[in-house]
């Protein structure tokens, strides 16, 4: 059969300026909550324009194709959050590592045993979970000889290796989402993990109640001792100025910054993957590895992290 060049490039000019007219949209996001969602998606922006640029080329359409490899470029400079060297810290991490997970659990998730066997592969020192419903309360119990030391609020469950002590649920205003404060003394040396879950950002109400969100937990990492970790889904990526402020506003840097892009939602649909679970960390840890885990069962891949404790009075490093 042979190809209609003239129609091949209609649709993959179609394509390019599908992909060019959202990233655009996505510039303007901070002006209206529904322009912030087109912010989300530039890695795919970038691939279907790269794509269409070199299409574009193979069927003589050199010009376009140039533009359209242009805006790839535009679309993919946000990544450099994910691939910028990381700065070398002023002073090496010391002590032990200590390996945390953040797991959404995803409510009508009921493959309850693939999750607890891959807790009991992984043997984390903290976890937090979203989304935990009675059943999937009553599972996680059962980690009691992996994390014993447990502690539930409204959908957040937490369970540590060590003693924790917690020191606030926020619910947020009434919301099933929320936030939980605990200490942590691992190996002699102590540490702040906030467990969060921001509100999903669809429509102006919901979008309004996230960033409401947002601004209190940067007041609860603030106010809590350092080190601190932030372990949470917040409904956000690091592709929007409303990202760079809030670790600016809670004085966090991005552990997977300068570690690559791993998006870990949503898992049942990777063409539109994207990272909303993060972790953020504050001066007195140093991220060493950060990674995605395997499938089990959620829309949200779990998020694993190891870390390591530096001098408190350092500020967190990150390519930002």
């Amino acid at each position: 059969m042979r190809l209609d060049r003239h129609r091949a490039r209609r649709v993959v000019l179609v394509v390019a300026v599908a992909a060019a007219l959202a990233g655009g949209l996505g510039a303007l996001g901070p002006h209206a909550w529904w322009l912030e969602l087109f912010a989300h998606f530039r890695p795919q922006y970038a691939f279907l324009l790269a794509a269409s640029g070199i299409a574009l080329v193979a069927l003589g359409a050199p010009a376009s194709g140039l533009a359209a490899a242009v805006l790839a470029v535009v679309n993919a400079l946000p990544l450099l959050h994910y691939y910028a060297p990381r700065p070398q810290p002023q002073a090496e991490a010391q002590g032990s590592e200590l390996r945390a997970v953040l797991v959404n659990l995803y409510s009508r998730n009921a493959a309850h045993e693939r999750l607890l066997d891959y807790l009991h592969a992984v043997q984390p020192d903290v976890a937090v979970f979203l989304e935990a419903t009675p059943a999937w309360r009553k599972s996680l119990r059962r980690l009691a000889a992996v994390l014993p030391h447990q502690a539930e609020s409204g959908e957040l469950f937490v369970a540590s290796r060590w003693p924790l002590t917690v020191l606030r649920a926020e619910p947020f205003g009434g919301d099933d989402a929320g936030a939980m404060v605990f200490t942590l003394d691992a190996g002699g040396r102590t540490l702040t993990v906030v467990g969060a879950h921001a509100s999903w950002p669809l429509g102006r109400a919901l979008s309004a109640r996230r960033n409401e969100q947002l601004v209190q937990l940067a007041r609860l990492v603030r106010a809590a001792p350092a080190p601190a970790l932030l372990l949470a889904d917040l409904n956000l990526t690091a592709f929007t100025p409303r990202f760079t402020q809030f670790l600016a506003d809670a004085g966090l840097a991005d552990c997977s910054a300068g570690r690559g892009w791993q998006p870990g939602w949503p898992a049942l649909f990777p063409p539109l993957a994207l990272r909303i679970d993060h972790c953020l960390h504050g001066a007195g840890v140093e991220p060493r590895r950060v990674a995605t885990g395997p499938f089990i069962g959620s829309d949200h891949y779990p998020l694993e992290v190891t870390l390591r404790f530096r001098d408190a009075a350092l500020p967190p490093t990150s390519p930002r």
